[in-house]
């Protein structure tokens, strides 16, 4: 699918990124009329979701029905593929979904992103910009029909209007981030803050934690919720500190018998000194590279975008020499010299490698491009284009016009 029509930056979405962070994010709902007015249709459509819910192999886990504000159970739209009488697994029955559906029930299809590449790359664009994983989730309303009872979710909701209207009832977010679903009666909740209706384009952004409820009007409504958790302080501090513990000096064995074991090694003191060793490693990281660390760390994170590995493969068979070449974000360690040749680890691949290649790494450490011809200093073109090949198939280089996530 061309996605060029669809959100290309999250300003797309939420307008001046300076004022969303200052003004609401964490902090208050945010509507923005026709934010994707002519483009939202280009996400997702309702034809698409039947091709879906057809493929016959649908787990279970990515769909869901409501009915009546509550859960419909999975075995009301499931049944178990068997072949040659052995049970292979539960899929989804699209004949008793569409009944359920035409009954009033929403339906929701969960990761969207992993079927559709429009939502892939709408799920990319939020874990660049948050370095965490994002999830892309469709729901369907019958015309007149309410989703689910009034609930908050765990995470933050993009919501885009896709097809048709819908209702909402907002009310204040509770201050800071609840933990778990939980569904509310109107009653408890009292007046909503707001009550608007969403039409094609529209695109509302609710806090962690906001209490909301929604229901189509005069026809079937389709809208996209893109959900997204990004991480504390705590969460990246516990990254960082992992990181460092991967040093050699963590890598022993304590008996922790009790201290009156005369088999006892001293476990107190060494744990002294090896949380002495770790807040020395703390004091002296730098702060910037770290950071960097974290930010591709969580943009690479499961469900997050992934390359298009067999095209980038397809394209480092037919290299040019006048090809531009950079390296790409795979994590490389570059080990020391034996005069002659230094040693590589990418992906779990250790090899060697002439001096004057490891030194064009580092220097293409800057995001700085060179030609496939260039890549190997001192060589024949041949041999620069067939060593930058088999680094490109190796995912330590990449043309200079790829895309990344």
């Amino acid at each position: 699918m061309d996605t060029s029509t669809t959100p290309q930056g999250f300003e797309d979405l939420v307008g001046d990124r300076q004022v969303f962070f200052q003004e609401y994010f964490n902090r208050k709902p945010l509507l923005r009329r026709g934010a994707l007015d002519g483009r939202a249709r280009d996400l997702v459509s309702v034809r698409q979701l039947d091709d879906i819910v057809a493929m016959q192999t649908v787990s279970p886990a990515y769909l869901r029905i409501a009915k009546d504000g509550r859960g419909v159970p999975g075995k009301a739209y499931t049944r178990t593929v068997s072949e040659r009488g052995a049970a292979l697994t539960e899929t989804v029955v699209a004949e008793q979904v569409y009944e359920l559906f035409r009954s009033g029930g929403t339906v929701t299809w969960n990761a969207l992103n992993h079927f559709l590449p429009a939502a892939r790359h709408l799920a990319d664009l939020f874990a660049d910009t948050f370095a965490c994983p994002s999830e892309v989730v469709a729901f369907l309303t019958p015309a007149g029909k309410d989703g689910y009872a009034p609930h908050h979710d765990p995470v933050d909701v993009y919501v885009i209007q896709i097809e048709g209207t819908k209702d909402w009832r907002i009310w204040e977010p509770v201050s800071g981030r609840r933990a778990g679903k939980a569904s509310h009666r109107p009653e408890d909740l009292g007046r909503p803050a707001i009550e608007t209706t969403l039409r094609a384009g529209d695109v509302l952004y609710l806090p962690c934690g906001t209490p909301h409820a929604a229901a189509a009007k005069d026809q079937v409504s389709l809208h996209l919720s893109v959900t997204v958790e990004p991480r504390r302080w705590r969460d990246l501090l516990a990254d960082t500190v992992q990181h460092l513990l991967q040093a050699p000096d963590f890598d022993g064995f304590p008996h922790l018998a009790d201290p009156a074991d005369p088999a006892d090694p001293g476990t107190a003191a060494a744990l002294a000194t090896l949380t002495g060793r770790l807040a020395e490693l703390l004091a002296g990281t730098d702060t910037a590279a770290e950071t960097g660390r974290l930010r591709r760390a969580g943009r690479a994170r499961a469900g997050a975008g992934r390359p298009r590995e067999f095209e980038r493969l397809a394209s480092a068979d037919v290299l040019a020499p006048a090809a531009l070449l950079r390296r790409s974000p795979v994590p490389v360690e570059i080990g020391p010299s034996d005069g002659a040749r230094s040693a590589l680890l990418v992906n779990g691949h250790r090899l060697a490698v002439p001096d004057a290649v490891a030194d064009a790494l580092r220097g293409l450490q800057d995001g700085r491009a060179v030609t496939a011809a260039r890549f190997f200093p001192g060589v024949d073109e041949a041999r620069s284009v067939h060593v930058a090949q088999g680094l490109t198939r190796l995912g330590v280089l990449e043309t200079a016009d790829a895309m990344r996530s």
